[in-house]
């Protein structure tokens, strides 16, 4: 069988993205996608109408991250998943360049490699970290845009419902059955708006905090009190 970009189901998980979110789709559309799945936790906004505007397939579903991608993936009927957040873009070779890699691999687990929306030396390194993170420590990030095999997906029971750190959990999961995520050579576009926000070292420090106090044994759900949501109207951790 040999896989082209329209047997990628992307799914995008969203809760008040309307300023991102036809981009997103768009992105996905270019790159060859026929299946896109937007799942929505509960948006204000519009963005479930934006979505079907854009030629989506709109899923409702519990808020959560890891909750609302597992709804996409259990509405996909496609060999192949890309989870991508709706503030990311995908390069026109990006699912192209996914089914090449898995038409020769029974069992598909990759990512992108990042290009961050802003000119400067600060960020060009920061892409690099992201991608020696994956290479060294076998853990991709959802601003990577996670590609599975659908097999494999629900094989390993697919992300846990959490409302954060879906990506690290499912990493570790991946790692524990012995698989390495594939880094393509293809990019996806991010939304710089958390290290703009937030600052760089800051951001990155924050996200190396939580990743410790995953490890020490709080649970997504206490972590993501300390990350609010991007849309939240109040700014007192800095958002």
């Amino acid at each position: 069988m040999c896989l082209s970009p329209s047997d990628v189901t992307v799914v995008i998980p969203v809760i008040n993205e309307a300023g991102n979110l036809k981009a997103c789709i768009e992105s996905a559309c270019n790159a060859g996608a026929i299946h896109v799945v937007v799942v929505d936790g509960g948006s204000k906004d519009g963005s479930p109408e934006i979505a079907s505007q854009a030629g989506a397939t709109v899923v409702v579903s519990q808020p959560g991250r890891g909750i609302q991608q597992h709804a996409g993936a259990e509405n996909a009927t496609t060999p192949l998943l890309c989870f991508l957040h709706a503030d990311c873009r995908l390069s026109t070779e990006a699912l192209a360049e996914l089914c090449d890699f898995a038409n020769a691999e029974s069992d598909v687990y990759a990512c992108f490699r990042q290009r961050i929306q802003l000119a400067g030396l600060k960020y060009r390194l920061l892409e690099h970290g992201n991608a020696l993170r994956v290479k060294w420590f076998k853990r991709p990030y959802g601003d990577q845009g996670i590609c599975l095999s659908t097999r494999l997906y629900f094989h390993l029971g697919g992300f846990e419902a959490v409302p954060f750190m879906e990506d690290v959990l499912l990493a570790e999961r991946m790692k524990q059955a012995g698989m390495r995520p594939q880094l393509l050579s293809a990019k996806i576009e991010i939304d710089p708006r958390r290290w703009q926000q937030n600052g760089v070292v800051r951001q990155t420090l924050r996200n190396w905090s939580l990743l410790q106090k995953l490890k020490k044994g709080l649970s997504p759900t206490e972590l993501a009190l300390l990350y609010p949501r991007h849309d939240r109207e109040d700014h007192e951790n800095g958002d």
